[in-house]
């Protein structure tokens, strides 16, 4: 399996955690030395952190809204290393919708994820503060 298809199937895993909460079932998808950049400065060491890391980001905004809409770019390779670009629409009633846009860069490493990191598009952790002291009241924990 390419490291491409190894991402699909990885993405449709995630994807499939979201509804299924089975995070354990993505161990398979990082080497146990897994590092994870989420774009905010932290670094999650470790398969079984980064998979933490994964989970406390979902639960501390994505499942805090009525619904979540992902799309993405077609993911192109450069040697090691699986990247696409994403934006994600999170919408909450009473407020307007929170858009969120990046690009994911995975490397890999023996079949599985090594490194991971996230980059947001210029602009994106300034309207996410906005929308959060406007509207985070509307979310609940």
């Amino acid at each position: 399996m390419t490291n491409l298809e190894r991402f699909q199937a990885y993405a449709n895993a995630f994807e499939k955690v979201l509804i299924n909460q089975e995070w354990h079932s993505l161990k398979e998808y990082f080497t146990p030395d897994a590092a994870y950049d989420p774009g905010n400065g932290s670094e999650a060491i470790g398969r079984d952190q980064v998979i933490a890391t994964l989970s406390d980001s979902v639960n501390g905004l994505d499942r805090r809204f009525d619904a979540r809409t992902l799309t993405t770019t077609q993911p192109t390779v450069a040697g090691e290393t699986v990247s696409f670009s994403w934006q994600i629409t999170f919408a909450k009633a009473s407020a307007p919708d929170l858009v969120l846009s990046g690009v994911e860069h995975a490397t890999f490493s023996a079949g599985a994820i090594s490194k991971m990191v996230d980059v947001f598009d210029d602009g994106v952790v300034d309207s996410l503060a906005t929308w959060m002291a406007a509207h985070g009241d509307l979310l609940t924990p």
